[in-house]
């Protein structure tokens, strides 16, 4: 049985991404692409990139619900 893969959610402040993200990948998302597909129905630009290192037995996943890095929001962001 593969081992589910590690996500590295970006941004990781969007509490409502983050766990909707988690669940889909514990309901069955098996394939980075079909995580992808499935975050797409609700977060357009979404985008999963699988880390490939030769050597690294952790599958990790890069989850971006803008399709690219964003910064964390400061505390004066927050606050605007």
């Amino acid at each position: 049985m593969p081992t589910r893969p590690l996500l590295i959610l970006n941004p990781r402040d969007d509490t409502g991404f983050a766990t909707f993200a988690e669940t889909l990948v514990a309901e069955g998302a098996a394939a980075a692409t079909s995580l992808e597909a499935q975050l797409r129905e609700r977060y357009p630009r979404a985008a999963v990139r699988p880390r490939e290192l030769s050597s690294e037995r952790t599958v990790v996943w890069y989850v971006y619900r803008d399709g690219h890095w964003v910064p964390h929001r400061t505390t004066k962001e927050e606050s605007a």
